[in-house]
């Protein structure tokens, strides 16, 4: 359910930008797509002309901000 990066071009715009593999994709443009089904943000995307706004997280603080999973204190 949730967007995560997979693989980017070396030295693209994203990576220059500090998007990273790994990365959870929180928002395009302006909205939220926390709840968004992966084909509509991949649709959204591919049909995107012009400058994309996307907001990324390291998945590792998603999932702590999410409750996804439970950080262990030893």
């Amino acid at each position: 359910m949730f967007k995560k990066i997979c693989s980017l071009m070396r030295g693209g715009i994203a990576e220059r930008g500090g998007v990273r593999v790994g990365h959870r994709i929180i928002e395009i443009n302006g909205q939220s797509v926390v709840a968004t089904a992966h084909e509509k943000i991949v649709q959204a995307l591919s049909n995107s002309v012009g400058e994309i706004h996307m907001k990324t997280m390291p998945a590792a603080m998603f999932r702590l901000l999410t409750g996804q999973e439970t950080p262990l204190y030893i």
